[in-house]
């Protein structure tokens, strides 16, 4: 083997080895996230790990196993949320939340362990995979025909029978998935959503973006009906997620106020209805991973 041949022989296996630890390389980056424990209370992570799955070694913090189990607290206008992560657009999360004068609310909290993730993410680099986790919450269409587990049913059923971007709430042109090429700061799109449970209505999508971490926020725009009854008026819902990056994985913190038409008699339903919602946004929010 010739000097040169030997060079190139050298070169491709490095690039070999090289490619073959982009994976671990992003777990090795990871380790400038925050850790969980940075992020949560000492109760919160308690609670948290007695709905994880045990058993499984994520590298989470001591005490948390990965899975995919989650919180999923209901509650009324004389509660609120408790387990808010300690992260920089958890305010602005909180502040969009309580702008609606809430009658019920849905707090969600889970955490996807890295190994969960696609080996095509892992391997980008961080520029790229924030890009990357912002185009699939802005991948509005994939949500159409997402389902979530029905307890009264005993089966899964599907919660957005058609889902897709909008030009404007007044003139509600269908458009594509309003991918972009670049993180944007904030943004807003508009969508229309058919669910079997509220009807047609169309909702506004805010997005937010600061140091790695994600905010997405719908809002409707259209008064959601029930049986025939108004039981949410406009802009008396809000779906509040945070997607936050850290040692462990990734978190998925949802935050839904809702003002729902004052009858009792509604309540269950709706706290079956508002925690499906959350938990079908999280299940293909870890699909698209």
């Amino acid at each position: 083997m010739n000097r040169k041949t030997s060079l190139v022989y050298k070169l491709t296996v490095f690039l070999l080895l090289f490619h073959s630890f982009l994976p671990d390389m992003v777990m090795v980056s990871a380790q400038e996230y925050p850790g969980i424990e940075d992020l949560f209370t000492s109760p919160t992570l308690s609670a948290l790990r007695e709905k994880l799955d045990p058993g499984i070694d994520s590298g989470a913090a001591p005490g948390i196993d990965s899975g995919s189990e989650g919180i999923n607290r209901f509650y009324t206008a004389d509660g609120g949320a408790v387990h808010l992560p300690a992260a920089a657009l958890a305010n602005d999360l909180l502040e969009k939340a309580l702008a609606v004068n809430y009658s019920v609310g849905v707090e969600s909290l889970y955490l996807i362990p890295w190994d969960k993730v696609s080996p095509d993410l892992r391997g980008l680099t961080e520029t790229e995979f924030d890009l990357r986790i912002y185009n699939i919450l802005r991948s509005i269409s994939t949500l159409e025909g997402i389902e979530y587990y029905s307890a009264s049913r005993e089966r899964m059923r599907t919660l957005f029978e058609e889902c897709w971007a909008v030009n404007n709430p007044d003139e509600r042109v269908r458009i594509q998935d309003p991918a972009v090429d670049s993180v944007l700061p904030e943004d807003t799109v508009f969508i229309h959503q058919k669910d079997l449970t509220f009807g047609k209505n169309i909702s506004r999508v805010e997005y937010q973006y600061e140091r790695g971490q994600f905010r997405m926020g719908i809002v409707n725009l259209t008064t959601m009906t029930y049986m025939l009854f108004p039981i949410v008026k406009k802009e008396n819902m809000s779906m509040q997620i945070l997607i936050i990056p850290c040692r462990e994985g990734i978190v998925f913190y949802g935050l839904s106020t809702v003002k729902v038409l004052d009858l009792p008699i509604f309540y269950k339903k709706m706290e079956s209805s508002f925690t499906n919602r959350m938990t079908a946004l999280y299940s293909w929010f870890l699909s698209r991973l």
